[in-house]
């Protein structure tokens, strides 16, 4: 019998009563490992589906936990699906625990989806704009910066240049906004004190784009793959530190084609370049005219191992899906 391990523990976007009502007898056994019904991450609720089919098929199904991971718990299984992933392991430990975390996965036997290296590609954030650069995608014009070791007077000759009045700073290894930062009225005293403190936290690279006035106000649309197939798509906009939420008939049609469009082609690309991905999600932003017509978009955000929150599938079309291509890649 081959033995898939599921890499839990991110204690994030717990599933709804209606969920937990409607899928309540295959959830049961989670209280084996101290969760309580009342609050069920997502990536628990996917190792109960994923268990559920998985059985029926051979397959033994057994978790593994990300804030203490061992090479001996990898070596037990022939498969690793990784829903808890490095920002996870930065953000409950740190730069040390993000290697160790990471060297575990590249010396285990098992065969790890998604594989090490397109995780490291994908978490590098700075790696992948590159990509999509060099591919002839669009993307804002980005500015790529280790804290430890900069100019300040090259990074203002980037920001000049562009004639950047505004702009963001973002480190790597980090999700839910944690670092991210808005300058506004942007001068050198600003931009060297906040990397200072960006390298005083560990953080090895950040990137600094224009902040877009327009940003929030059209909002964010983040389309959903699962074995290459386009699953859903939402928009998120945000009301002060709190996400809004839209679903896929809230979004202009002709800007919906254009993201699915290009998410399909680098989806394509990064097959063929890299692996063939069980799931993706592809963020993108877009500058238009008005609110009618689109006048431009970029590729804002490529994430492999995505945190599936309610309020982005309301109705939970993505669970069973994805439990299902997981077997897919393992069979």
């Amino acid at each position: 019998m081959k033995k898939i391990g599921i890499l839990i523990g991110t204690e994030d976007s717990p599933v709804s009563k209606k969920y937990y009502q409607k899928n309540k007898p295959s959830l049961q056994f989670l209280k084996e490992y101290g969760i309580s019904m009342n609050y069920i991450p997502f990536d628990y609720a996917i190792f109960a589906e994923l268990k559920k089919q998985g059985e029926k098929k051979g397959f033994q199904i057994i978790p593994l936990f990300g804030n203490e991971l061992t090479l001996d718990d990898c070596n037990q299984c022939d498969f690793i699906f990784c829903i808890y992933e490095g920002t996870y392991a930065f953000d409950n430990g740190g730069q040390e625990y993000y290697e160790g975390f990471r060297k575990t996965l590249m010396k285990t036997n098992a065969k790890v989806f998604p594989s090490p290296k397109i995780q490291d590609f994908i978490i590098k954030k700075h790696q992948y704009m590159r990509y999509l650069k060099n591919k002839g995608y669009e993307i804002p014009p980005t500015y790529f910066i280790k804290p430890e070791s900069y100019k300040i007077q090259t990074i203002m000759r980037f920001i000049e240049k562009n004639e950047f009045r505004n702009i963001v700073i973002k480190p790597e290894l980090v999700g839910f906004k944690k670092g991210f930062k808005i300058i506004k009225n942007v001068t050198q005293k600003k931009v060297g004190d906040y990397l200072q403190k960006m390298k005083k936290e560990g953080y090895k690279n950040v990137l600094i784009q224009p902040f877009l006035e327009d940003f929030n106000k059209f909002g964010e649309i983040k389309t959903y793959w699962v074995g290459g197939k386009h699953l859903y798509s939402y928009k998120q906009q945000w009301k002060g530190s709190d996400g809004v939420f839209y679903q896929q008939d809230k979004i202009n049609k002709q800007l919906l084609k254009k993201c699915l469009d290009t998410a399909k082609s680098v989806i394509v690309d990064l097959e063929k370049d890299y692996e063939e991905l069980i799931h993706v999600r592809i963020d993108f932003a877009c500058c238009v005219d008005n609110e009618n017509h689109c006048r431009d978009f970029f590729i804002n955000e490529i994430e492999i191992n995505p945190a599936l929150a309610e309020e982005d599938d309301p109705l939970r079309r993505g669970f069973v899906p994805l439990a299902k291509q997981i077997l897919v890649a393992c069979s």
